[in-house]
């Protein structure tokens, strides 16, 4: 028992040294740690901040050179890519924008109506030739009654002036930009910045997106706004939470107010309709607090009510009887969604849009398939602010397609409300193929391959497709003789693929080159049968794909685009627009005319005359009122009298004259109208012999829709 009492005795010193040491250890890890924490708190910032330094440099991030010592050295990179786009925005859409007169029939039209505004001192009432006009809004007439104030379009006599079509046109261009910069610096705070920037890019060189900027007329004022409305929703509903959003939530709301007053209900019908999705779909209902909706209302019926209010409240009636209730809300709003209201392409199946979509975003549809396969992967519940803003955009892209595509009423330029998320969507596949290169995403290059050919083919084939895009007849003659851009857009093409292929192309040569010189070598004509041999019992290609490559097909795409849009929006559009405007031919009028001459439209209703007149021209054997007869018009004051005419009409228009006048054509370079004088014989009868009866010779549908 001793000797077992003496072992234990003996186990006791070695335990508690054991116990000793552990305790010893565990204060000196804790002193460590807060010595640790110490250095962190001292240094974490300065750590922080080198991480932020190491990371690799984004697009905007650095400066050109020249550009160093400038105040953009001082701004974020957002805000310097936010001028750089701008730039780009002016450099695409101000030139000559103001070369060319009011396209027929809708830019005259409101335009007409706005002059009458001035004209009238009302700016409350909208008026068209002798009745109200109760078709549109009104944000998009103040807009082109305050370029005509700054033109002075109604101080210069008989003339509207050299300025007014830049001055008008000039809020359409800038919304346009607008609402896709907003559009960039949501994309760039939510996904990414290549995917904004390309986004951006996409968008501002689009072909729909480049023709309706130098159009004065309401579709691209109300997507500028809707852009810039959704912009803004998704930063307020999105971002951060430690990121200040009052500022952008009440921008939401106003972007909401003025597009309710330049479109009606789609204003704000869309962005609702889009969140409301995205709520019952992700169930994040939590974030309906961050929109602050009661006082969201207030200040989108502080902006729109007043005008509708008043409008509501107006008992006058347009020239088919109806008031301002009946005709815009129940005529322009439900009756062209749901019966189809004057339209050129009645009867529409789904795919009319998928055909103009591939012309309005020509040469980016080459992006659509491999956007497609980043829809597949979309989740419903979405994780992170870019998984967030993914739903939003396909849930905007599919709803502004729904809408129109249902409609009974179809244009062309109807698709433009869902180009914006189906270009950014574009834009982050583009972004993965940079990243991930052009193998890994091979199938989306093959398909988007074809999709480029195919709509190419056809652009290049009928490029009236273009011009289609935002006119109003689609049968109307196009001037094929006078414009024939087909050796250009051939060009320009079949330019971007051999851009693209080059790298590969000169790959393929370098190898070839390698091989003849080394033909002579024995040691490698031995290595290069083993290989070969390698090579057809199954082995993998061991190569490594050259960055270049997905780089260099990237830069022909952009640059195709760009140098697309900057042929069309400057010299494309300036030789199509003499053929569908009349202001080079009331130029040629007011400049050769004398004093008490007047001037008349026979059988025309193309709103032009009414403009460039400033509602003086005589109708003349018009299908509607105000209308004047031909024998009213050639016996009144002064022998000599100014017509203008359809050139399919010339024949009618002198076999309704007869013997009593003569007519004579000054000016036929328009390949739509003709200007001409009216002279009578007084050797002959006063009267001209009447035109045929209607019902006996067959008639081309004159004017515009109401």
């Amino acid at each position: 028992m001793d000797g077992a009492r003496g072992s234990e005795q003996g186990k006791e010193p070695g335990h508690g040294s054991f116990l000793a040491a552990h305790t010893a250890e565990r204060q000196d890890k804790a002193r460590l740690a807060a010595t640790a924490r110490r250095v962190l708190r001292r240094v974490g910032p300065m750590a922080q901040k080198s991480a932020e330094l190491s990371k690799p440099a984004q697009w905007g991030d650095v400066l050109p050179t020249f550009l160093r010592g400038t105040f953009l050295a001082k701004l974020p990179a957002e805000k310097r890519l936010v001028l750089a786009l701008g730039a780009l925005a002016a450099f695409l859409f101000l030139p000559w924008l103001g070369a060319t007169g009011f396209w027929d029939p809708w830019e005259p039209h409101y335009g007409e109506v706005a002059r009458e505004m001035i004209a009238r001192g009302d700016y409350i009432h909208p008026w068209w030739e002798s009745a109200w006009f109760f078709s549109k809004p009104a944000l998009d007439l103040w807009l082109m009654a305050a370029g005509m104030l700054a033109a002075g379009t109604n101080e210069t006599g008989r003339w509207t002036g050299i300025y007014t079509e830049w001055c008008v046109r000039f809020p359409y261009a800038a919304l346009t930009a607008l609402g896709a910069l907003l559009v960039f610096v949501a994309v760039n705070r939510l996904v990414s910045r290549r995917t904004a920037v390309i986004g951006a890019v996409a968008m501002l060189t689009s072909p729909l997106f480049v023709f309706l900027a130098r159009q004065a007329v309401p579709d691209p004022v109300f997507v500028g706004l809707l852009e810039g409305a959704m912009a803004c929703l998704m930063v307020t509903l999105f971002d951060s939470d430690d990121s200040p959003r009052e500022g952008w939530c009440a921008a939401f709301y106003c972007f909401v107010g003025f597009a309710t007053l330049s479109k009606g209900l789609l204003g704000f019908a869309l962005p609702g309709a889009v969140a409301l999705i995205y709520f019952i779909v992700t169930g994040e209902w939590h974030r309906l607090k961050r929109l602050r909706i009661f006082a969201g209302s207030l200040l989108v019926l502080a902006i729109c009510a007043p005008w509708y209010g008043t409008m509501f409240g107006f008992d006058g009636r347009d020239d088919e009887g109806k008031t301002f209730f009946d005709r815009f809300i129940i005529h322009d709003h439900f009756k062209r969604l749901a019966t189809g209201v004057f339209t050129s392409t009645p009867g529409g199946t789904f795919v009319y849009f998928l055909e103009q979509i591939g012309f309005d975003t020509f040469p980016w549809i080459f992006a659509f398939p491999g956007a497609g396969t980043m829809l597949s992967r979309v989740q419903v519940r979405p994780q992170t602010p870019r998984d967030r803003a993914i739903v939003f955009l396909l849930f905007w892209l599919l709803i502004g397609f729904a809408v129109f595509a249902f409609s009974a009423t179809k244009f062309h330029h109807y698709a433009l409300p869902a180009l914006a998320p189906l270009l950014v969507l574009s834009a982050m596949w583009l972004e993965q193929l940079l990243d991930q290169g052009l193998r890994a995403n091979a199938g989306s290059v093959f398909a988007g391959g074809l999709f480029y050919g195919l709509v190419a083919h056809d652009l290049v084939m009928t490029p009236k497709h273009l011009t289609d895009m935002f006119v109003f007849n689609y049968d109307r003659p196009y001037p094929e003789r006078e414009t024939d851009p087909r050796q250009i857009f051939m060009l320009l093409f079949y330019a971007a693929p051999a851009v693209a292929l080059s790298p590969w192309l000169f790959d393929r040569l370098a190898q070839l080159w390698r091989f003849v010189r080394a033909l002579s070598s024995k040691k490698w004509r031995g290595a290069h049968r083993a290989a070969l041999r390698e090579r057809m019992n199954g082995a993998p290609l061991a190569t490594v794909e050259a960055a270049q490559d997905r780089n260099v097909a990237a830069i022909a795409l952009c640059g195709l685009a760009l140098a697309f849009a900057i042929f069309n929006g400057w010299f494309h559009w300036r030789k199509l627009s003499p053929h569908w405007t009349q202001r080079d031919l009331f130029w040629t009028y007011f400049h050769e005319s004398q004093p008490g001459e007047p001037i008349g439209a026979y059988q025309m209703n193309w709103r032009g005359e009414q403009f460039y007149s400033k509602n003086t021209v005589r109708e003349i054997s018009r299908q509607a009122l105000p209308m004047t007869s031909l024998s009213e018009f050639v016996n009144g004051p002064g022998a000599r009298k100014w017509v203008l005419v359809e050139q399919a009409r010339v024949n009618a228009l002198r076999t309704a004259l007869g013997t009593t006048a003569k007519l004579k054509i000054v000016e036929s370079r328009n390949n739509k109208f003709a200007l001409g004088t009216i002279e009578r014989d007084e050797k002959q009868s006063q009267t001209p012999q009447p035109a045929a009866p209607a019902e006996h010779t067959p008639q081309v549908p004159t004017g515009a829709p109401p």
